[in-house]
Parts: structure tokens; C-alpha cells; sequence
């Protein structure tokens, strides 16, 4: 069951047939504000109803709450169709100004002082609003120091915070009460597998940027007033000024860095931070873009997708086993089978991964997903046409 809401009236509830659509999309992402798109034929009883930038938009699921954002500008169709764009909540924040600041002081309490400045601004949008919640995110320090000459977004702030001190924002709380939270990492695991000849319909893999991967580093902290010379690690780390992670170089050569945090004064917390760095940036990062069958979606005793999941994935041809993070996910709610999720983070098994498997195994596992896809598509068919006599009945 799918409804929509427009300021809180009822726009589409997939029930009643008065309110078809003829599309409806959802994209969430990690540390993204997400969109989705809704696709009116002409007479729709909601066709009138979207106001660019004002109307809060909400979609449910059995409930539960897929997108809350609001509308964008609508694109009309030569034969009247109108799609109406929205933006997620992540976005109320770029309503708001930082003006010129200097921050010295913990991520919470930066990250705090920004939320309550775009308080002060939505004073009469309290819809645009969130509570503070749980924060997770530390610093060695506990002190870092973020600094801007120029007016700019509160989004724009949020991200260079994200940038500096990493973390995920998620969104919790119902209706208009929505609170912000910043965790330093998402531990969820999903107890769902995609797994080729199962649930996997499509595979693509894309490598990162070579100046994503470093295998050593040679960090700086802040700068000494009387010599003007940077932190090192040297006296901390046996006179050496890199760390070198071996099983990088082993793999991919040496591939040297170098990080600056003005912030940091004392030469353990620098080595800390720069062991931290280099942990996270000595893989070979690949995003996987798949089609894979959400089996919630016809068994709602599974366990769906969400954003930020880890998520096991093992396909043989492609020489894939391990946990992946879902980083975006698309979902077409009047088509499921259509809908794909991106997954990667730094995975260390792909630094080597190769496609194994032959050709006999692979064309069998291809015609055993499409009998997948099959049964898949007359099951929801199936459904379609229960949900029908039962609404003919009623």
C-alpha cells in the first residue's frame, strides 16, 4: 500500500483507483537530501495541488515512511502529463545562512550551533526544523576548527563538517517532528543476501578515482607560531614522518599522501588521526550498481534494503563475496522489478578480484534468474489481482 501526502492531504493512495499515477520513483542516498518524482495524467484530482518550494511532500509504505521533502517546479508533457520533482529534507537546510564564522570547538558542539542557527532562521517554518539528536561523531582532540570568510548555506556548512570528521546524517521521528542525528559509523546489517542465481538480476562495476588511493602518508598538524614549522609524527613514530600500510603497498605500489589538520597539536593524536586516514584510503573503493529483488516486497518477513545497510553480496562469475554498504537506492514503487541499488565501501577483497567461473555455469545461473524474474513479475500480478477482487468486494 502506497500513499502520498501534500501538506498533509491525500494525494495518491495506490487503493483507490481515482488517484492512478503513471510514475513513481524514489532515490535516497547516504548524506544526500534524495528525490523523488510523481507522475500525474491529466485530471488527477491531485494535478493542482503541488506548490514550488512550499509543499511538504510525504510517501508511505505499508506505513512506513519512504521520502519527506518538498515539491519542486512541475514539467508538463505535450499530452498533459505532469511530473512533479521533489527534494528531500536534507535540503530544508539550504533555507538557511551561515553567516562568516570561525568554529574552534568539538564536532557536536559545532554541528549543534549550526542546527540552531537554521533554527532561528525557520522560526516561522517549524516544519523545516529538527530536533537535535543523537551524535556520535568525536574527534581525538575533541577540538577542530572550521572556518568560512563568505555567507553560505547551512548545507554547505554540514558538509564541510561531514568532510572533515566523516559520519552519516540520518533522519528519525514521525510527521513534522523529525529530529537530525549524526553517527560516526551505521553498524546495520541487512539479513537479506544478493546473491547471483538468487536475487541478483544485473551487475555493473565502477573503480574510483586513482587520486582516492593512497598506501602511505605523511600527515602535518598545526603550525608552530615561533618557527612556523608543522606537527609531525617523527617523535612518536621512530623519527619516521610516513606511515606506509604494507598490504597496500604489496598490492598496488607505494602510493604516497599527504593530510594537513590544523587543529591538531599534540603528535599522538596526529598519528591517531593519520592511521585513521590511511585505513580508510589504502583500498581500491569500487561502487557496484545492481538489479536485485527486494524480497520484502513479497515476503514482509524479510528484511528490506535501506540505505547505509551492509548488505552481503556473492557472485561467483564476478569474483564478488563479501559486505558491501548500500549507498543509494532507487525504487519504483509501481514497478518494483525495475528498481536498483548502488553498493561499495572501501572493500579490500576487490583489490585483487577477477571473474572466475565458465561459460556453461554462467549461461545456466542467466536462465535461472530469468525463470526468477518471471516468477517474480506473476507474483506481483498475482497480488495485484487479489488486492483487486478484494477492493471490488468491499
Amino acid at each position: 500500500m502506497i500513499e502520498i501526502y501534500a501538506d498533509g492531504l491525500l494525494v495518491y493512495d495506490s487503493r483507490q483507483e481515482k488517484y492512478e499515477l503513471v510514475g513513481l520513483t524514489v532515490t535516497t542516498g547516504v548524506n544526500v537530501g534524495g528525490t523523488a518524482e510523481i507522475i500525474m495524467p491529466v485530471g488527477h484530482p491531485a494535478f493542482d495541488q503541488f506548490v514550488s518550494y512550499k509543499t511538504k511532500v510525504t510517501i508511505y509504505r505499508d506505513g512506513d515512511l519512504l521520502f519527506r521533502g518538498r515539491a519542486l517546479y512541475p514539467d508538463d508533457t505535450f499530452y498533459g502529463q505532469r511530473t512533479i520533482t521533489c527534494e528531500g529534507e536534507l535540503c530544508f537546510l539550504r533555507d538557511s545562512i551561515q553567516t562568516p564564522y570561525l568554529y574552534e570547538d568539538s564536532p557536536a558542539a559545532i554541528f549543534g550551533r549550526i542546527i540552531g542557527d537554521h533554527y532561528r532562521w525557520m522560526q516561522h517554518e517549524p516544519d523545516k526544523y529538527f530536533n537535535i539528536g543523537e551524535i556520535t561523531v568525536t574527534d581525538p582532540n575533541d577540538y577542530i576548527r572550521l572556518e568560512s570568510e563568505g555567507a553560505e548555506t547551512s548545507l554547505d556548512t554540514i558538509n564541510k563538517l561531514l568532510e572533515r570528521c566523516g559520519g552519516y546524517i540520518v533522519f528519525s521521528g514521525t510527521g513534522d517532528t523529525r529530529t537530525i542525528n549524526w553517527y560516526a559509523t551505521l553498524d546495520q546489517q541487512s539479513t537479506q543476501e544478493i546473491e547471483f542465481g538468487e536475487n541478483l538480476l544485473d551487475f555493473s562495476r565502477t573503480g574510483a578515482l586513482s587520486t582516492s588511493l593512497i598506501t602511505g602518508l605523511i600527515p602535518y598538524g598545526a603550525k608552530d607560531e615561533a618557527t612556523g614549522k608543522r606537527l609531525t609524527i617523527e617523535s612518536v613514530n621512530g623519527d619516521a614522518a610516513d606511515i606506509v600500510a604494507e598490504d597496500a603497498v604489496a598490492a598496488h605500489g607505494l602510493i604516497i599522501g599527504t593530510v594537513t589538520w590544523d587543529e591538531v597539536t599534540d603528535p599522538n593524536n596526529l598519528l591517531k588521526k593519520a592511521q585513521a586516514f590511511l585505513e580508510e584510503h589504502k583500498s581500491y573503493i569500487s561502487s557496484l550498481e545492481l538489479t536485485a529483488l527486494d524480497l520484502a516486497a513479497l515476503d514482509k518477513k524479510i528484511d528490506s534494503f535501506s540505505v547505509g545497510d551492509l548488505i552481503h553480496v556473492r557472485s561467483i562469475p564476478h569474483g564478488v563475496d563479501n559486505y558491501f554498504q548500500l549507498t543509494q537506492k532507487f525504487e519504483d514503487l509501481l514497478n518494483p522489478a525495475a528498481s536498483k541499488i548502488t553498493l561499495g565501501k572501501h572493500v579490500q577483497s576487490l583489490t585483487r578480484a577477477t571473474v572466475t567461473g565458465d561459460i556453461g555455469n554462467w549461461n545456466a545461473t542467466t536462465f535461472a534468474i530469468s525463470e526468477i524474474r518471471a516468477d517474480y513479475s506473476a507474483e506481483i500480478r498475482r497480488l495485484e489481482k487479489i488486492i483487486e477482487e478484494k477492493e471490488t468486494n468491499a
